[in-house]
Parts: structure tokens; sequence; C-alpha cells
């Protein structure tokens, strides 16, 4: 879905949005049901999410808060290993998120990503906005659970 604004090179170089911090690991995406089903047919283990969808299990191997766990399916030489289509909703439009301030929904951009520069910021906002804003509030309304939280992390670029 971003390949016109980030190139696979920069996201298989980065993977930030593949780690998960022990603290921010109800961060993991939300799955839908086709995926859960690929997950259980690659045998990735699952669980619950707080918010009550299913995503995938993180493998921390001790108690630090600031142990760093791998999603299951990255590759760390060569990124992720599901096709892209076959990705979470979540993943395929990182650094763009869905979430809800009170009771609207907002999408915004998460500035730090390492690939972000002020250019390429704009082509995605203005991509997300032209192109992608049907198919995330789609997905909102699909999966309400998954609209995360406000975020100040993430520069507001449309509100309902």
């Amino acid at each position: 879905m971003l390949t016109g604004i980030f190139s696979p090179n920069q996201c298989a170089q980065c993977k930030l949005c593949c780690n998960f911090h022990r603290s921010s690991a109800w961060e993991t995406p939300a799955l839908e049901p086709a995926q859960v089903f690929l997950m259980h047919e690659l045998c990735v283990p699952l669980v619950e999410r707080q918010d009550g969808t299913t995503s995938f299990f993180l493998d921390f191997r001790s108690e630090d808060s600031d142990e760093v766990a791998n999603c299951p399916m990255l590759n760390p030489d060569a990124g992720c290993m599901l096709p892209r289509d076959e990705r979470p909703f979540e993943c395929r439009i990182w650094p763009v998120r869905v979430m809800r301030d009170s009771s609207t929904i907002v999408i915004g951009i998460y500035r730090a990503c390492p690939a972000m520069s002020a250019d390429c910021f704009e082509k995605l906002k203005r991509h997300t906005l032209d192109n992608l804003l049907p198919d995330i509030l789609a997905y909102a309304k699909r999966n309400p659970r998954a609209v995360r939280e406000f975020n100040t992390a993430y520069q507001i670029i449309w509100r309902s």
C-alpha cells in the first residue's frame, strides 16, 4: 500500500515497526480472520490482545521492561516473510494509524519513523487521504476493537 512512498530497502533495513518493546507489546497488529487462519497454518503462536482481537505471540526472553522482541514473521535479513497482500492491515499502512480520540475516529502518521522526511510526510499524507482513506475507514468499521486509542506520537492528518 505504501511502496510508492517507502522503498522496500528502507523498510527492510529499519524494521522499527516489526520490533516490540515489552512495554509496547500491546501494539502488535490485530489479525483479521483470514490472517488468523494463515498464522495457524504457519504454526505462529497467537494470543488475544487486551482489546479482544487476535494477534501473534511475542517471544520475550527476560523480564526486562526494555527488552525487544521481533514479530515472529520477521526475517532479520530479508524483512517480513508474509506476502505483502497477506500482512496484517496495520502492518501494510504503518506508519499510518487509525485511532479513536474520545468517540471520534482519527488518522495519524508516526513522525518518528526513521524513513520519514518532510517531503515523505507530505507524500504519505496526500496518498493516505487520496487513496487509502476508504480502506482505512472500512477496516475500522469491520474491526472496531482494533482501532487504537489516540497516541500523541502520531500527527493527526484526518478526523471524522
